[in-house]
């Protein structure tokens, strides 16, 4: 697409035709651009330079100023629109004028001369940013605890279930830790719930300073926690983390001016072959806490057949 002279939106024919339509468009704050059969740009809106930061002369395409992720859909819209001479919507982000992206819903739509000829291709570029932030703070709620702001149940069963399977094409083992509080009900009762929030917040991150990136710390509910280990070959490296996560705990805890210490109990399992479904490992993680829990607690165990 080759820039174009003349973007004068008064000199423009379309523009020219309708006094109400230029006077609409170039007051509008969303951003309008039209270019034609061939892609060479003859007009774009003065909303580009306060929305994006940019003047119709900074770019020749529209792709100029879109993240490159969305550049060939782009032009297959501009193709599309060329081929069948119908409307046809996109949502995509733009890098703003403050540097940051912002998410806009492109709509392309035919423009015909007196002959009923498509002449001319006009983009209209709506800013949905606010609705796409929301979009995401609803699916964070969705699969995170509110108050640790940690994967939830609903997020840990969907990555054990894809975690399984991949190790199922693959035969890449991986770790499944089940921790859980011991006598966390008594500092609920003893120091009060808001103690007791805000040292479930102290635990989280004290247990994911404990892990890598790549691992997955989730609260199931309560005082319960699981932790999956990908990439985990040997049950010496799963020792050392279980360690690591004992060693972690048992250091004094100040929350709110209480001064106390708190243990864990663990159960963990590894993939093999032989486990027919993700909910099996579930199971043996939970058999395996059990028994730490009726040996004392503060420990671990790995799950062993009988």
């Amino acid at each position: 697409m080759s820039h174009s002279a003349d973007l004068n939106p008064v000199t423009h024919p379309w523009l020219q035709k309708d006094n109400f339509v230029r006077q609409f468009i170039e007051q509008a704050w969303d951003l309008f651009c039209i270019f034609d059969v061939h892609g060479n740009l003859t007009y774009a809106s003065k909303s580009f330079n306060p929305v994006i930061g940019l003047i119709p002369e900074d770019f020749q395409q529209i792709v100029d100023f879109i993240d490159s992720e969305y550049r060939m859909d782009i032009h297959k819209m501009f193709i599309k629109t060329l081929q069948t001479s119908s409307s046809s919507k996109l949502e995509l982000r733009m890098k703003g004028s403050s540097e940051s992206f912002n998410w806009f819903e492109c709509t392309a739509m035919p423009i015909c001369n007196g002959e009923g000829n498509l002449s001319e291709i006009c983009f209209v570029l709506n800013d949905i940013t606010l609705r796409k932030n929301h979009e995401s703070r609803l699916i964070a709620m969705a699969f995170h605890d509110p108050l640790t702001g940690l994967p939830n149940r609903r997020l840990f069963k969907e990555q054990l279930q894809q975690m399984f399977m991949q190790a199922k094409r693959t035969n890449r083992p991986f770790a499944l830790l089940y921790v859980d509080i011991d006598d966390f009900k008594m500092i609920n009762d003893t120091m009060g719930h808001d103690v007791g929030d805000a040292f479930l917040q102290d635990f989280a991150h004290r247990i994911q300073d404990c892990l890598r990136e790549v691992d997955l710390f989730a609260r199931m509910g309560g005082d319960e926690f699981t932790i999956l280990l990908p990439s985990v070959d040997c049950e010496e490296h799963v020792n050392s983390v279980a360690k690591r996560i004992l060693h972690c705990v048992d250091q004094p805890w100040e929350v709110q001016g209480h001064l106390f210490r708190a243990t864990v109990s663990m159960g963990i399992t590894m993939y093999n072959q032989d486990q027919t479904e993700a909910s099996h490992m579930m199971k043996e993680v939970d058999l395996a806490l059990y028994q730490v829990k009726g040996k004392g607690r503060n420990h671990f165990q790995f799950y062993q057949e009988k």
